[in-house]
């Protein structure tokens, strides 16, 4: 170890600066890394309290569509299936466009 007063103060100091920087840098880098593993944790536990409510409400939703699909079928059978799709599905053109369709081709032949 030097002497005071032989010029090597400066190199000390310079040094003991460097240390006591570094471990600095090293309490915050640990402080830092031990704030974000608890952000992680408590995220964690928040994103899985979100997954459960998410769960519960698509299992509602399913139970509502069931329920909806239960009470369809029951007013169908109850109230008698009345709507026949077949009684009002156009099958082609009506008498009327039959008429005109026939007064053109008349009309451009001559």
């Amino acid at each position: 170890m030097a002497a005071l007063g032989d010029g090597d103060e400066n190199a000390q100091l310079i040094q003991g600066h460097d240390d006591i920087k570094n471990q600095y840098r090293s309490n915050l880098q640990e402080q830092l890394i031990r704030r974000i593993d608890s952000f992680i944790l408590h995220f964690h536990a928040k994103l899985e309290k979100i997954r459960q409510r998410m769960a519960e409400t698509k299992m509602i939703g399913r139970f509502k569509s069931l329920l909806a699909h239960w009470t369809r079928g029951i007013r169908r059978r109850l109230a008698g299936d009345r709507y026949h799709p077949e009684e009002h599905y156009m099958r082609g053109p009506g008498p009327k466009t039959r008429a005109k369709s026939a007064g053109r081709a008349g009309t451009s032949g001559s």
